[in-house]
């Protein structure tokens, strides 16, 4: 028999003698108290694992909350253009078409005020890459990275971006143009 052998022969004897002598020692009352710990310690894993489900369904459902919110708000805008294409398809008049279109987008802008959202002020603006994405460099007569062209608006909402503003920047006056001055 190997050294190796003989020292886990002794050490699990050494290990049974252990758990002989806590077993000796151990009262029914503390048998008692340990399984009613480990039961309770069971329970609340459980507990917390169907908190934990019970808190992803309950989140899910608000999300749907919110979305169906927004549908809400969108949808007086959808019967408003379906009218007005209506109104378009029969009457052929354009003029009154284009009154109900611009009627319309006011209550668009009325929905999105109501929401607080408001756009990025871009034009002739310094460029601020936390608001704005540079689409375009260009040379111009204007400061270097100075806003010159929106492509698209960018929104704000309680100072949170939703939507960057996507602009063409200056980058200042060409060199050729430097020299002549």
């Amino acid at each position: 028999m190997s050294a190796k052998e003989k020292k886990t022969k002794k050490s699990t004897k050494a290990e049974d003698s252990c758990e002989l002598q806590v077993e000796e020692t151990t009262s029914p009352n503390l048998e008692h108290e340990l399984r009613s710990t480990i039961d309770r310690l069971q329970r609340l894993q459980a507990e917390f694992e169907n908190y934990k489900k019970r808190s992803l369904r309950n989140s899910a459902v608000y999300e749907q909350r919110i979305s169906d919110r927004l549908i809400l708000d969108v949808l007086p805008l959808y019967d408003n253009l379906q009218r007005a294409f209506q109104s378009l398809s029969s009457n052929q008049d354009i003029e009154t078409f284009m009154a109900g279109i611009e009627q319309i987008f006011a209550q668009f802008q009325q929905v999105l005020e109501a929401k607080e959202v408001s756009p990025i002020e871009t034009k002739n603006r310094p460029f601020d890459p936390a608001l704005h994405e540079a689409m375009l460099s260009v040379p111009s007569d204007v400061e270097k990275n100075t806003i010159i062209e929106e492509f698209m608006p960018g929104y704000v909402r309680e100072e949170r971006v939703l939507r960057p503003s996507r602009v063409s920047v200056s980058q200042g006056p060409s060199l050729n143009e430097e020299e002549s001055k």
